[in-house]
């Protein structure tokens, strides 16, 4: 059984988030071109692009330095830093592999752009959808709404901000938002009953 998580609100975010803390230690979900092939299964893009029967090695260590270079991008720029121009030269290497493009027809009709693939024959332009994606967030907007989990002391994990009001704090409100209200609460508790006042 996989440990995928799905909160970001980005593909190219979820593929960074498959390293993750679990039980206090950091995990690559994706360690083996087996496992990226069931996240890809799992995710969006297998709906997209269709579902790799396997991923190569070449693939696989490809995808997993691009994940790399995501992730230090990523991070800065939600420290409010620039992406570094060694992070950019890696997205623009991989992106330099454009696959071609086909029109298809959505559910409801209307016409759409995308990318000429068929993960489920030939998983070799897997990096390239995810640095698309990640080029996606980079140029749309999205990049704004770029935070780490606010969890800092056991989590990893990044997403999109496109709540209301912006305010977001948590991966997730039943992985760390739950957590830490718990741990609020028994500080509290704690505390209250150390407190002669409250007898």
């Amino acid at each position: 059984m996989h440990s995928f998580v799905f909160l970001a609100g980005d593909v190219a975010l979820d593929f960074v988030n498959t390293v993750m803390v679990q039980e206090r230690t950091l995990v690559d979900t994706v360690s083996q071109p087996a496992e990226l092939a069931a996240w890809v299964a799992e995710s969006s893009l297998g709906a997209d692009y269709g579902v790799p029967t396997s991923v190569s090695r070449a693939v696989h260590s490809r995808a997993v330095e691009l994940r790399v270079t995501l992730k230090a991008g990523f991070a800065a720029l939600a420290s409010g830093e620039p992406m570094s121009d060694d992070a950019l030269a890696h997205l623009n290497a991989v992106l330099a592999d454009d696959p071609g493009t086909e029109l298809v027809r959505d559910d409801a009709g209307a016409l759409r752009r995308r990318p000429r693939i068929d993960l489920g024959r030939d998983a070799s332009a897997l990096p390239w959808i995810l640095a698309d994606a990640a080029a996606r967030v980079l140029v749309d907007g999205r990049a704004q709404q770029l935070r780490r989990c606010a969890n800092h002391d056991t989590c990893v994990l990044m997403f999109l901000d496109s709540s209301r009001s912006r305010n977001r704090r948590w991966c997730s409100m039943e992985l760390c938002g739950n957590r830490n209200k718990v741990a609020a609460h028994s500080a509290r508790a704690r505390q209250s009953v150390g407190d002669p006042r409250t007898s």
